[in-house]
Formats: C-alpha cells, structure tokens, sequence
C-alpha cells in the first residue's frame, strides 16, 4: 500500500513536471515570435536590425558577398524585419535572381509596414518600403514578361492571346466612347452603354483593332510618350485602315490584336522608371520604346493590306457612312478627311455623280451705229448725206477660272503637349 502511493505520487508528479514544461516551451515561442502582434513586441521587432543594418552597408559598397553573409544573419533572427527584406530583393536583384528577390518584395507588400528608405528610390526621396518593394516587382514582371514577338515575315507584333485581345479591344472602343457618351452616363447609365453597344456592332473585330490602335497612338501623343512628329508620320502612313476609298491601304497586320492602351502605356512608363534607376541605358530605352510604336502603326510599312472593296448597296453605303461619323466623332479623323470619304461612298454607289458645268454662252455683240454728216462745199447745189456706219463689238471679258488651292498638310485636332 505504502510503495502503491508513493508510485502514484511519483506518476502524479511527473506529468504536472511534462505540463509545466510544454507551458514553458510554448511560452517561449510565443516570445519568440507573437503570432498575432509581432510588430507591437518591441524587443522581437528590433531583431536583426544590427545585422541588417551591416547588410546595408556591405551593399551600398558593393560587397555582395558579405551583404550576403549579414542578410543570412539577420532573417535567421528575424524573418519579417523589413530593412532585411529589402535590402535582400535589392540584392539579389542585381545579382539576377528574380526570384528570390520577387519573393522579397511580396514579403515587404504584404506586411505594409510605415518603415522608409532611400534604397531603391528613383529621386533619392525617402518612401515606404511596401511601396519601394510594388514598383521594383512590377519591373521585374515587366522584364520577365515579351509585349512584343516577331512573326515570320520579321514585322513587329504583340504578344498577346486572340482572347485577351478581343476584350482589350473592345475596352478600348468601350472607354472611348463613354468618354463621348459621359453626360448622357450621368443621367441615363442604361441608355448609355445601350448606344456603345449599338456602335460597337457597326464595327467587325478586326476593324476594331485597327481603331483600338489609332486611339492607343492618339493616347500616347497626349500623355508625351511620343512626339509630334511620331504621331503624324505613324498615323498618315496607316490612316488608310480608317478611309480606305480616300487613301493607301494600312499597313499588313493593324487589323491583327492589340493589347489594351494601359498595358502599352504602364510598359512605357516602367520603361522610363528603369531608366531613372540605371537598371537599363537610354539605348536600351529607345529601342524597346520604338519596336513598341513601331508594332502598333508601322511609319514605313513592307506590304499593304488588301484594297476594300466599296459598297454596292445602299444599307452598306449607310452603315460605312455611319462608321464615319462614329470616328469623327471619336477626333480619328478631320472633317475634311470625313467629306472625302463620304463622297467617295456616294460615287461608287452612283449617288449624287459630278454634273458638266453648262458651257458658257458667249454675249450677242452689241452694234452702235455712228452717223457722220458731211457738208459739201457751197459752190453744190445738191446736198448729199453720207452715212457711215461702224460697228463695235464688245464682246465679255473671259472669265478667270477659280485655282483650287492645294491641300494643307493634316494635323490632326489632338489635344498634344508638343
């Protein structure tokens, strides 16, 4: 009995002793890293930062090794300190692997946290770390990632699926047209995207790749990210795919996807963005920046797309007509270039032909008669009249004909910086 109680007491013992210490155990890793606010415990949130701030120096001299080393250090003793994190996507972004350094940055972004830094800064102006981590991801996603392929004929094309093209394409013409649709918008929501609709059908797929293309390059000419003179030379050259009655045909492959005006202009701009951070040269800028441009309107096209052929019945010559006042309406095209085009349209179809100017009736000449009287001498005792008649003939000044003056270079009405 007596050893019966003391083994019990002894068991009894021995299991208070195991929940003490597994208490314990789980007490200290709470301590070590809180699962619910880590960022209020101060003593856990300064981990690390002695290392990390040894990482910042070693790569600020360029001793990646060593910064490294220090980087190592410094997440073993605390995975989420934020000084680490960055300096580590910093570094093994410039080491090349993206990777790592994606993984990184999404750790900064998804801990949000109010620390500032210089490091990776494009105007050397301190700025949240999450945000610093968003835009260097997003031009590692840019570098990682073709906009443009070349087919087999070497022309420059986009890289983007029939899908995703189709969609772009309409929200492109979509986003267009709300502009123009905007105050009725405001007023009749329903009635609004019922009229885009309506405008949208007029159009094939096709054609609305060639629109979308001209809208992106109107675009960029309104945001400066390409000249001018850009502008003119890309859009004259193509402004065929728009009128073809009244111009050369486009360019071979406009009428082919495009990706949507954001996509282009957010490359553009990340474009520039690496260049301000010396991550690519000037040159490399150019070059990326006018394969794009020269993907979405050739300025020196190597073939043509096909004549188109006009309309032979009145409901097509009223919807080509349509079509034309929904560009203009768009500013894709002048007024005059509308006109053009609209009789263009009407000639093909027989409708309102040039008639001969009625030939011009010379004015009947008009006589005046002049009568002489002549006196003879007095020594006659008959006198004679002689009359004598001459006629005058004013005959009308010809008329000059009217010099048609020859036409203006286009600008067209765009709202550019330039």
């Amino acid at each position: 009995m007596f050893s019966g109680r003391i083994a019990k007491q002894i068991l009894y013992t021995g299991v208070a002793m195991g929940l003490l210490t597994s208490c314990g155990f789980m007490q200290r890793n709470h301590e070590q890293e809180p699962s619910h606010s880590w960022q209020a415990d101060k003593e856990y949130y300064n981990r690390g930062s002695k290392e990390a701030g040894l990482a910042t120096v070693a790569y600020s001299q360029g001793d990646f090794a060593a910064a490294e080393q220090h980087l190592i250090n410094a997440l073993s003793e605390n995975p989420r300190q934020p000084q680490a994190l960055l300096v580590g996507a910093l570094l093994y972004e410039q080491m090349g692997r993206t990777n790592r350094a994606r993984q990184y940055y999404e750790d900064l972004i998804v801990l949000n946290g109010p620390e500032t830094s210089l490091l990776g800064t494009q105007n050397n102006i301190p700025e949240k770390m999450s945000e610093i981590a968003r835009k260097r991801l997003r031009l590692i996603n840019v570098r990682q990632s073709e906009l443009l392929i070349e087919d087999q004929n070497g022309t420059k094309v986009f890289n983007i699926s029939e899908t995703a093209a189709d969609k772009q394409g309409k929200s492109a013409m979509e986003e267009a047209l709300f502009v123009k649709y905007q105050n009725k918008a405001a007023d009749n929501k329903a009635e609004a995207q019922a009229d885009i609709k309506a405008v949208e059908v007029l159009f094939t797929p096709q054609e609305q790749n060639i629109i979308s293309r001209f809208l992106i390059l109107k675009e960029l000419a309104e945001k400066d990210l390409i000249t001018k003179e850009e502008f003119l030379s890309r859009r004259m050259t193509n402004v065929g795919g728009l009128l073809p009655l009244t111009h050369k045909p486009g360019a071979l492959g406009i009428d082919n996807p495009v990706p949507s005006p954001d996509m282009i202009i957010e490359r553009i701009n990340v474009l520039k963005e690496a260049v301000e951070s010396r991550a690519i040269t000037p040159r490399e800028f150019a070059a990326e920046r006018e394969l794009i441009i020269e993907a979405l309107l050739p300025p020196t096209p190597r073939q043509r797309m096909k004549n188109k052929a006009p309309a032979k019945d009145i409901l097509t010559a009223a919807k080509d007509i349509r079509k034309l006042e929904v560009l203009y309406d768009l500013n894709l095209i002048t007024s005059n270039e509308k006109d053009q085009e609209k009789k263009a349209i009407e000639k093909y179809l027989g409708i309102n032909k040039k008639q001969p100017a009625p030939k011009a009736t010379a004015k009947p000449a008009e006589t005046k008669t002049v009568t002489t009287t002549v006196t003879p001498a007095p020594a006659q005792k008959v006198s004679e009249v002689i009359e004598t008649k001459v006629e005058i003939n004013e005959q009308p000044a010809a008329q000059t004909a009217v010099e048609n003056s020859a036409p203006q270079p286009l600008i067209p009405d765009v709202s550019s910086p330039f």
